[in-house]
């Protein structure tokens, strides 16, 4: 109700402005027009019209109201770029966890499918039943994505069919221009745009699954889990929760932004503060820059600080997920990391 609230308001304040911008065009104009035509108006009806004018710019709130649009300033004329391509849904919702999955394409290997296969072989019935994985596929080449759809659909078509699995696009006018983004940390042009619209799809994904279960869990394309990952996960949350202990991530991965869990209550403002800075750094250093402007003193020490975002990003001993890919989705970098403490030394 409340974000239906704020929808209507900002329509209202839009229509507003329209109303305003015509009268203050119009208003100056108006006699000279009535005079060159012969029409007869009363002159307090102009008076009026003016006065009408002066009290709404009086009473209209002083304040600018900033929100995405601000920040990615393109959209303000298309709605609907924030609008997903639905290429499968049951329209499955109110799940415990939903677990968002970017994927790009890749020039040397793509792991996807055997990630997804991953994902759904470590579940059980009950925990399937429970959960939901979005796959986002990030690319503006829609046959591309057309083709990526129907090979998941294909190669695992019983989560599909059941509504665990489901499959979105962004529309290609969500992002901004990416060959004029601002060259930050000293990084190459190539590197800036890939992280910096890796941040866009992860905001844009949480949008998509914010309202569609109590947690959300920040993935990667290249990964394998272990078995029952979702209910130790999702016992791990509830039992914090029972306990009175405060959290804003569970940390279930490790490495960079993989098995991130935050409530989804949460979520609007990782959003918004992904939205803010998304040509600054990369996902996974404003996720920590986050959390440490929500808990550091600044005239307390290092230690202190490290002390309090220990508190509210609490990391799991071991993790759920190891990474598996080689070759990084940015052209020519190799991705060698492993999580040390993954429960399959192995892999």
């Amino acid at each position: 109700m409340e974000k239906i609230m704020e929808h209507i308001t900002r329509l209202y304040e839009l229509k507003d402005e329209e109303i305003q911008e015509l009268i203050k065009h119009f208003g100056p104009i108006l006699k000279t027009t009535v005079k060159t035509l012969n029409i007869t108006v009363h002159e307090d009806i102009i008076e009026s019209l003016m006065v009408a004018y002066k009290s709404a710019g009086m009473v209209s709130a002083p304040m600018s109201h900033f929100d995405l649009f601000t920040f990615l300033p393109h959209l303000w004329s298309h709605e609907d770029f924030l609008k997903p391509f639905i290429l499968h849904s049951r329209g499955r919702n109110k799940v415990s966890i939903v677990f968002g999955v970017p994927t790009v394409r890749r020039q040397e290997q793509n792991y996807l499918i055997r990630t997804l296969v991953s994902f759904v072989k470590n579940m059980n019935q009950t925990e399937q039943d429970d959960s939901l994985i979005v796959v986002m596929i990030a690319e503006v080449d829609l046959e591309y994505t057309r083709q990526l759809s129907e090979e998941i659909k294909n190669r695992l078509s019983d989560a599909v069919n059941s509504g665990l699995l489901e499959i979105i696009a962004p529309s290609p006018g969500y992002y901004p221009d990416l060959k004029k983004l601002r060259l930050t940390l000293g990084d190459s042009e190539d590197r800036i745009r890939w992280r910096s619209k890796q941040n866009l799809d992860f905001a844009f994904l949480m949008m998509y699954c914010q309202p569609k279960g109590s947690f959300y869990v920040q993935l990667e394309d290249d990964l394998v889990a272990r078995p029952q990952y979702q209910s130790l996960m999702k016992q791990t949350a509830l039992q914090r929760i029972a306990n009175g202990q405060e959290w804003f991530i569970l940390d279930f991965g490790g490495l960079g932004f993989i098995g991130k869990m935050i409530k989804c209550t949460d979520l609007p403002w990782l959003i918004q503060f992904i939205i803010m800075f998304y040509n600054d750094k990369p996902g996974d250093w404003l996720l920590d820059g986050m959390v440490q402007t929500k808990v550091c003193h600044l005239g307390r020490s290092h230690d202190v600080c490290k002390k309090e975002k220990e508190a509210i990003w609490v990391r799991h001993n071991e993790s759920f997920f190891q990474h598996v890919g080689t070759w990084s989705s940015l052209a020519g970098k190799i991705q060698l990391l492993k999580a040390t403490n993954f429960y399959n030394k192995s892999i």
